[in-house]
């Protein structure tokens, strides 16, 4: 493949129905993007923004294929590949962050984009970077909003932790609590390690790169999982041995039309559902142990 210049970026435009988002961005992930933002989200769609530093055979016709093997080709409604300078594709993907406000006591924001300073409310600095998790998506803010009813402290695992952002919220909402963050993604990894960095929490919050089962022989008070409900059933064991015997389990990254799916995995592993809550075509479950 040939280089492009430094001063060049190749622009995908992608607009999708608003359940096909995280299906695209690993799409375009695996293809190559360099990063992605959401430019648009309404309940009709969502307009993702992708930039590739590097030249993709027939990039449009290759977004179409992956979107078809992964059963979501009827969810596109536009597509466009254009290039852009540098500058101007920078200002654009940094405009798509501004500061978001998220449950009673968070805010969430990129670096660059700071608020002022409030009693009432703790800032989360996050930049994306390539890694999911920023705070705009109905699975991110039903999993802060879970996070901040539920976590008093004690020790909480993140599994999947993309940027990071739930486990610097635990962070720093119980502050000297243990909690770790774990993803299989080294990409990940390596952006939840700079969110972990510019929140001061590189000593507060134990990063690994690794599976649940790895953690097995450990039990937290909290586990968190912001994953899909495909992976949330078949890492359900696992999951289930890292929770302490009057623990619980958070849920989310789940299609609404799959949530009795989970809740009946979470029974075949002695959990029973508490509270479910709906936010467009996505639901969080939070679970504790059957009596």
């Amino acid at each position: 493949m040939s280089e492009i210049g430094n001063s060049q970026w190749r622009l995908v435009t992608l607009t999708v129905g608003p359940g096909a988002q995280e299906n695209a961005s690993v799409i375009l992930f695996e293809l190559g993007s360099a990063g992605i933002v959401t430019l648009e989200e309404t309940s009709e769609h969502v307009k993702l923004g992708a930039y590739f530093d590097h030249e993709v055979n027939d990039l449009r016709s290759a977004i179409e294929a992956g979107l078809s093997r992964a059963g979501i080709g009827s969810e596109l409604r536009r597509l466009s590949v254009e290039m852009v300078a540098d500058h101007d594709w920078m200002q654009k993907w940094k405009e798509g962050f501004t500061a978001i406000e998220v449950s009673e006591r968070l805010i969430v924001a990129p670096s660059w984009n700071l608020p002022e300073k409030s009693e009432d409310r703790i800032v989360i600095q996050v930049d994306p970077g390539m890694a999911f998790g920023t705070g705009t998506h109905e699975t991110t803010r039903l999993c802060l909003e879970s996070i901040e009813r539920y976590w008093c402290g004690g020790s909480l695992l993140d599994v999947g932790t993309g940027t990071g952002i739930l486990a610097i919220a635990a962070a720093l909402l119980v502050p000297g609590s243990r909690v770790v963050a774990i993803d299989v993604d080294p990409q990940a990894v390596e952006v939840a390690r700079e969110n972990i960095a510019i929140n001061d929490l590189s000593g507060a919050v134990e990063l690994l790169e690794a599976q649940p089962a790895r953690l097995a022989d450990h039990v937290f008070d909290v586990v968190v999982a912001n994953l899909t409900a495909e992976v949330i059933i078949d890492l359900m064991n696992d999951l289930a041995s890292c929770v302490a015997l009057e623990g619980l389990m958070i849920l989310s990254g789940i299609l609404s039309e799959l949530g009795e799916d989970v809740e009946r995995s979470l029974a075949g592993s002695g959990f029973k559902v508490t509270e479910r809550r709906d936010a467009g075509e996505w639901c969080s479950l939070i679970a504790r142990r059957s009596s």
